[in-house]
């Protein structure tokens, strides 16, 4: 027996092929030119028409206003600013006329059809339960997020912070000589590019802003007791000597819970549709009896 063929897919491709001809294609593009004035509104068709009024028939088969509207009112508008409706009816009447063609061949009857129909049909049925039982149904309220809120606001803290810059020299006489130059007067961020040997160099000896944790002890030890604009007493450290100035300083804050609710909301709620979908797997499994044969799997 042949490979089954996967015919709703191919058939949803071919549906995507022909929609993103209509979107793309320049001709849907809606334009003044070549357009009769005496052609009719859609617009005004759709105000004064009733939903069945037939738009098109082919073949034995029509399309109603209501069913074209229902459509219509699908499409993106960002794409409504792009298509003619009449290219929208051409993809529903390319669509109906595939159908009719698939059923005049038999493929409703076709085994692999049916197979693959009824696989979508349960599909479905699952993800709609899913949907209506779990998603719709598994709210986190504000007590809870209050509750995580309280209990992990180590998470929701910024930790005090300081701007810090360094001069990095090689040795202890060169550090203290600079030190000097410093405390009379000398300027910082220049004798940092001409001295210093540490990758800020060039920056003028600017590290940015550093989190009280992610400094080596030596020195995190001393900047954050700093007062802004204060210079350190000569620091070494496994790089060589430093010398370490701040000129800003951010204290530990704590976020508000309004600033941090929603991404509250967003750790809690799949972990509470799991643990809801994993009780109502649960409860179908006790009200079935499920036997199962060990032997045949082995």
């Amino acid at each position: 027996m042949n490979k089954p063929t996967n015919i709703f897919r191919t058939a949803a491709i071919l549906t995507l092929c022909l929609l993103v001809f209509f979107i793309f294609n320049p001709s849907s593009i809606l334009a003044d030119e070549g357009t009769s004035t005496t052609e009719t509104n859609p617009e005004d068709v759709e105000s004064i028409l009733p939903p069945e009024t037939i738009v098109a028939s082919f073949g034995g088969q029509t399309i109603t206003l209501g069913e074209f509207n229902q459509l219509w009112e699908q499409v993106p508008e960002e794409y409504k600013l792009q298509l003619d409706k009449s290219m929208v009816l051409d993809q529903m009447i390319s669509e109906k006329l595939l159908i009719q063609e698939a059923k005049d061949m038999g493929l409703e009857k076709d085994n692999d059809v049916l197979e693959q129909i009824k696989k979508m049909t349960e599909q479905i049925l699952v993800q709609v339960l899913i949907e209506r039982e779990i998603l719709d149904k598994v709210k986190v309220g504000d007590e809870e997020v209050s509750e995580y809120y309280e209990q992990n606001k180590d998470s929701f803290t910024e930790k005090e912070q300081v701007h810090l810059y360094n001069i990095l020299l090689e040795t202890e006489e060169e550090a203290q000589n600079t030190l000097e130059q410093l405390k009379a007067g000398g300027d910082f961020s220049e004798i940092a590019k001409e001295k210093s040997t540490g990758p800020s160099a060039a920056q003028g000896g600017d590290l940015g802003y550093l989190t009280k944790g992610t400094i080596i002890p030596e020195i995190e030890d001393v900047v954050f007791v700093l007062e802004v604009e204060e210079l350190s007493e000569v620091i070494k450290t496994d790089f060589g000597f430093h010398i370490l100035k701040i000129t800003e300083k951010k204290p530990e804050t704590v976020k508000a819970l309004e600033e941090v609710k929603e991404d509250i909301l967003q750790t809690l709620l799949p972990t509470k549709q799991k643990e809801a979908f994993d009780n109502l797997l649960e409860e179908l499994k006790g009200k079935a009896e499920i036997e199962i044969n060990e032997e045949a799997l082995k």
